[in-house]
């Protein structure tokens, strides 16, 4: 089955982050490769992973037209992120996340570890504020 992101932030030119959102990753380095090959076919610059306890951060670096443009740049603990604990099935933990998304630019990231911090300043917040943050696939419950 072809890879299917769970979350797309788009602008008019096109998609500037993708999003996997998973309650678990029982194959971190498959996952990686569906992720880093749909952001090159997309020519998405970053990507995320994340679970109710990781987060990873990916950006093509656009150095060839191959997945191996395509750099791991972060992984966080995400628990300082929430302000609730996250639900721990599939669809509502997208659903989560989107809402994380969407408001994220409103609010406070002093209290967040410094490179968590640096992270989303750096890769994600840009991608929030000037796209829509949409889901990718229909969500069943």
């Amino acid at each position: 089955m072809a890879f299917q992101p769970d979350i797309l932030i788009t602008t008019p030119d096109g998609i500037t982050l993708v999003v996997e959102a998973k309650v678990t990753l029982p194959n971190l380095e498959r996952t990686e490769e569906d992720l880093k090959q749909y952001m090159v076919r997309m020519q998405c610059p970053i990507g995320l992973l994340i679970t109710p306890d990781r987060l990873w951060v990916y950006r093509d670096f656009y150095t060839t037209r191959s997945p191996q443009s395509v750099q791991r740049v972060g992984e966080f603990t995400v628990k300082p992120l929430w302000r609730q604990p996250p639900p721990r099935q599939g669809a509502p933990f997208e659903m989560f996340v989107q809402q994380w998304l969407e408001d994220l630019a409103k609010q406070p990231t002093k209290e967040l570890p410094q490179e968590l911090r640096e992270a989303l300043r750096e890769y994600i917040l840009p991608a929030v504020t000037t796209g829509d943050v949409r889901a990718a696939h229909p969500r069943y419950s």
